[in-house]
């Protein structure tokens, strides 16, 4: 990783922790037309290597993939040329694809059958593709795993038009091999996740489709289990069948503490819900539906997130409707296996689809971002649980560096003795020390992640990163 050692002027932030999880939207980004329009697809993680989660966007009309740079306080701004041309953009995953320490891009082309992956040189400067697959018919959604277990970064796909979902191995280099099956009996695959299902160590799959009733009147959410080769074999039980229909998005989480993967399902004309999942034996499970209330007239994309930092993870939803409407709600995890009533985010975007969580302004909560495809617009919300807000006089001539830092922090500015005590995001005390003038602070203990900074006889805090 390429580090830069900088010095820099410090303002003292006041860190405060507010009673309840509100959320401002911050951002409202315009993406350039025509390669901008109807963006469908988004992600977030490390791009360019600074420590700050970017975001990455796929437009499906514009055909374009985009990455938006983070200035490390949840400001984005969207990076020129793009990073690739594809016909109908579609899923955009980020990780290591070659194993050279940075992160690279893997999106879709729908119209083309195409599988692709371009190599950054840890900068956010993106190569040209290189080809996964050519051959598939309709591929959309894109997860990066290990799935053979062999410690390489593997890659999965659904292929809707093709009836299937399947994976290609790599060799750790970005070399991958022939397709892989999951699964080729479910039809229109369009929505599906990889998670350790069964609690095995290895990478499990749930797989659902985005057809009706009807024709073919094979309406499915099905479990399949991976023998840790990259095998996968069906539950004996689906979890549903003709219950649910234009499935959109499925996702495996442990909703009540059980260490069982439960199932949350989103279906476009229906209402969100998940699956109790009980494992009765190996390759077998029993699973019972919760129904969730909701404003949202068509439900898109759902997620499990802890918003209100209280280690349970809560029910996030967004809208496929076009009009007037709420577009991003929440539903507080109860502690006991079950969700509050639902709380509005956002309604003021449309066809907000996908939906990305990070904390995007380094203050210890999570943020999100959303894509608005009608708008042509990439949408930051800031969650005001945890704020740093700036104090009257508070620019000062007191300096940290390096910042990140790996090993050592520094302090310029003071002229006599000080007592430094370092805080973590949830407010505990992991380190205090009494510093002479110039004397270096050792963090080379603590893991990785942010920190704050406080000094005795001060209310001033300010925040450092250590790598």
């Amino acid at each position: 990783m390429r580090k830069h050692i900088i010095t820099i002027a410090v303002a003292f932030f006041c860190f405060t922790i507010q009673a309840q999880t509100t959320f401002i939207k911050t951002q409202s980004i315009a993406l350039p037309l025509p390669g901008g329009d109807a963006p469908y697809n988004i992600t977030s993680g490390l791009v360019d290597n600074d420590a700050y989660a970017d975001l990455v966007v796929s437009t499906t009309i514009g055909d374009k993939v985009y990455w938006l740079k983070n200035d490390g306080m949840g400001a984005f701004t969207l990076q020129l040329p793009p990073i690739a041309t594809l016909d109908s953009a579609g899923g955009v995953a980020i990780a290591d694809i070659n194993n050279d320490g940075f992160n690279d891009v893997v999106s879709t082309s729908y119209i083309d059958g195409k599988l692709v992956w371009f190599a950054n040189d840890g900068l956010g400067n993106f190569g040209t593709e290189q080809i996964i697959s050519s051959t598939l018919n309709g591929p959309s959604q894109v997860y990066v795993r290990t799935v053979d277990n062999n410690a390489t970064l593997d890659v999965c796909v659904s292929a809707y038009n093709g009836n299937e979902v399947v994976w290609f191995a790599n060799n750790g280099s970005g070399v991958f091999g022939p397709k892989n099956i999951i699964n080729n009996t479910i039809p229109g695959p369009g929505a599906f996740t990889m998670d350790d299902i069964d609690g095995d160590g290895d990478i499990d799959s749930v797989i659902a489709n985005s057809v009706a009733f009807g024709v073919p009147n094979d309406c499915r959410i099905e479990v399949f289990y991976n023998d840790g080769n990259g095998v996968f074999t069906a539950d004996t039980n689906p979890v549903s069948v003709n219950t649910k229909d234009y499935i959109f998005s499925v996702m495996a989480e442990d909703i009540d503490g059980d260490n069982s993967r439960d199932i949350l399902v989103t279906d476009l004309t229906g209402v969100p819900s998940y699956f109790k999942r009980t494992q009765t034996s190996p390759g077998t499970a029993t699973y019972v539906e919760t129904v969730l209330t909701t404003s949202i007239a068509n439900p898109a994309c759902l997620d499990l997130q802890d918003l209100d930092n209280d280690g349970f993870a809560d029910f996030v939803l967004t809208s496929a409707t076009s009009g007037a409407g709420n577009d991003i709600v929440w539903y507080k995890n109860n502690g006991a296996g079950g969700f509050e009533p639902e709380v509005v985010i956002d309604a003021t975007q449309s066809q907000a689809y996908t939906i990305t969580f990070s904390d995007f302004d380094n203050d210890g909560d999570l943020d999100l971002s959303t894509i608005a495809y009608n708008n042509d617009r990439v949408n930051v919300f800031n969650n005001q649980l945890i704020t740093l807000s700036l104090e009257d006089n508070t620019l000062d001539t007191i300096s940290i560096y390096p910042n990140p830092t790996i090993n050592i922090l520094n302090f310029k500015g003071f002229t006599d003795t000080f007592s430094v005590s370092i805080f973590d995001v949830l407010g505990k005390n992991v380190l205090n020390k009494t510093l002479e003038i110039n004397q270096p602070l050792d963090v080379s203990h603590l893991m990785s992640g942010q920190y704050f900074v406080k000094f005795k006889n001060s209310n001033e805090t300010f925040k450092f990163i250590k790598e």
